[in-house]
């Protein structure tokens, strides 16, 4: 089935010469589709662009809360630190699970993994992050065999010292970034204008005329 406009949200735009607005569209099984929002003003659009944040409410129940904001054009972008630039992305277990090891575990919770796979026959003997291991093991590699579980984590010891992005590289870089970009939004949001969008008055008397 295809979607149709139900209503249009919008105000007036900085410069109070032409309108900002958001076209919301429903269909027959009552689902809700917010469009995008458009600056309907020509100084205003070559001015801003319209940023849309989702953030959390605190309570579950109530889902996430779109907040969208006009921000100036010429506002320079994050330049912090950042984990992606400087390690790449997160290693996948499914294609790298030696890499996903190094970047998920200390050297030293390897090595302790380590030592029970050499004392044990059976995989379901262990225990801490010896047991998560085998788990991730399972689901990537398809086996829960000791001596293919141990030849994974040996490889990965093997490579630790040379690797760049290991667990701890990474959760040091990722507190900082944090730090960096939570700086970095606070100071925008001085320079941003955040938009209340409401509903066209005339588009809900014909909402609740099509009723």
């Amino acid at each position: 089935m295809s979607w149709e406009e139900m209503y249009t949200e919008e105000t007036t735009c900085p410069c109070g010469e032409g309108r900002i607005k958001q076209i919301v569209y429903d269909d027959d099984w009552n689902r809700y589709l917010n469009g995008p929002v458009v600056i309907e003003c020509e100084k205003c659009s070559k001015r801003y662009i319209v940023e849309t944040i989702s953030t959390n409410s605190g309570l579950p129940s109530d889902g996430s809360v779109i907040v969208h904001f006009l921000t100036p054009k010429d506002y320079p972008e994050y330049s912090g630190s950042s984990e992606v630039k400087a390690y790449g992305n997160a290693a996948n277990p499914n294609w790298d699970y030696t890499g996903w090891l190094i970047e998920n575990f200390t050297e030293d919770e390897l090595k302790n993994a380590e030592e029970q796979l050499l004392r044990t026959k059976s995989s379901a003997n262990l225990i801490g992050v010896a047991a998560k291991i085998r788990d991730t093991h399972k689901r990537a590699l398809k086996t829960v065999c000791v001596g293919a579980i141990l030849a994974s984590v040996e490889e990965a010891l093997n490579l630790y010292p040379e690797y760049r992005g290991n667990k701890l590289q990474r959760e040091e870089l990722r507190k900082k970034e944090k730090i960096e970009m939570t700086a970095y939004r606070n100071e925008k949001r001085k320079y941003q204008i955040r938009l209340e969008l409401r509903r066209n008055s005339s588009c809900q008397k014909q909402l609740y005329q099509k009723k």
